[in-house]
């Protein structure tokens, strides 16, 4: 059984309406052509959005130009045209909340490894093993002990400034953005 547009299109939304990114109940839930059908625009998932009903009436058969124009016109933060839904309407959503992570104490050894880490931007370590041996050069660079470098693994991961999984590590630096870790070679 082949699963309809707006179903697939909400899924791969995350629920949320395209344009303001906010829940959307699949009740108020309509699909919207970016390139209106009257203007030549397909009927593909690469031409089709999920959104309000009533901002779908707003952007009706405009040209994708003048839909841009409506997008841009907000000025950062989308403001939706919608009267908001009753909550018990909206779909819950959980949002995690990021704890604070702690900034390591400036000229140890475990916040020189974290700025060298950031230092390196995408260029992380992507196995434990190499991540141990980052570490031990990064303290031997630094006239530290390198037998530290398990120990401060552990602080790493203590405090959830890195993950592994099946010997993949994912950064979460203190002050920086998450990063994982996606290819594979070792």
């Amino acid at each position: 059984m082949a699963t309809k547009p707006i179903d697939r299109l909400l899924f791969a939304q995350g629920g949320d309406c395209f344009f303001c990114k906010q829940p959307l109940a699949k009740a108020e839930a309509s699909l919207e052509h970016l390139v209106a059908q009257t203007h030549g625009g397909k009927d593909n998932d690469e031409n089709l959005v999920v959104c309000c009903k009533t901002l779908n009436t707003l952007l009706g058969r405009m040209s994708l130009k003048e839909k841009l124009e409506v997008i841009l016109k907000q000025r950062g933060k989308f403001h939706c045209p919608a009267k908001t839904a009753a909550p018990e309407n909206l779909p819950t959503k959980t949002v995690p909340t990021k704890p604070v992570s702690p900034q390591p104490k400036p000229g140890t050894p475990l916040a020189i490894v974290v700025d060298n880490l950031k230092k390196r931007g995408s260029s992380l370590p992507t196995s434990v093993d190499k991540l141990l041996n980052t570490i031990k050069t990064t303290l031997e660079h630094q006239k530290l002990d390198a037998s530290l470098a398990e120990k401060l693994l552990v602080q790493l991961r203590s405090n959830k400034w890195i993950s592994v999984t099946a010997d993949r590590v994912s950064y979460s630096l203190p002050g920086g953005k998450a990063i994982v870790q996606t290819n594979t070679s070792q």
